[in-house]
């Protein structure tokens, strides 16, 4: 009798490794396709970080940005020693610039903390400035963004895209 309890108990759990996994155990799938669309850059002078940059590209990974005509982006941007005055703080901040492809934005929106799209951003922290930025539309499969201070050096971040147009 106590064999063919264990047996039974052997085999339910045998088996149940092969059940579709739901609840809690279910894959966060919009957080791994951000995850892999995700790259981050530091700018240091001397050893000392002054910069740092955590992009997402969104065309592949938010829906509502699929279908848009532009390339959009989710950037977190953290500047040590950044301007207290917010229209030039973050990516606003003059001394530094931002390109994808050698070309300016077209729009940067800054976000607040508790938008939305920051929910699914990987790395997430109170310290760095949120942005949705668009930029011109890419017919290239991958695509080169540049964040750079005007004394410091740049960063180059390459992102691939699927190209399903």
């Amino acid at each position: 009798m106590q064999i063919a309890t264990i047996m039974i108990l052997l085999a339910t759990l045998f088996l149940s490794g092969c059940a579709p996994k739901s609840g809690f155990l279910s894959e966060d799938t919009l957080y791994e396709s951000a995850l892999s669309y995700t790259k981050k850059g530091e700018i240091y002078n001397s050893l000392e970080m002054k910069a740092s940059i955590v992009a997402t590209y969104l065309n592949n990974t938010v829906i509502e940005c699929k279908k848009k005509d532009r390339e959009v982006f989710l950037i977190a941007v953290f500047i040590d020693e950044d301007s207290s005055d917010e229209s030039k703080k973050g990516l606003l901040n003059p001394s530094y610039y931002i390109t994808l492809e050698g070309k300016q934005p077209v729009d940067i929106e800054a976000l607040p903390y508790d938008d939305d799209l920051i929910k699914i951003a990987p790395f997430r922290n109170r310290w760095s400035t949120y942005y949705k930025v668009m930029f011109e539309k890419s017919k290239s499969k991958t695509l080169t963004m540049e964040y750079g201070h005007l004394n410091y050096g740049k960063v180059t971040l390459l992102f691939s895209k699927e190209y399903a147009e």
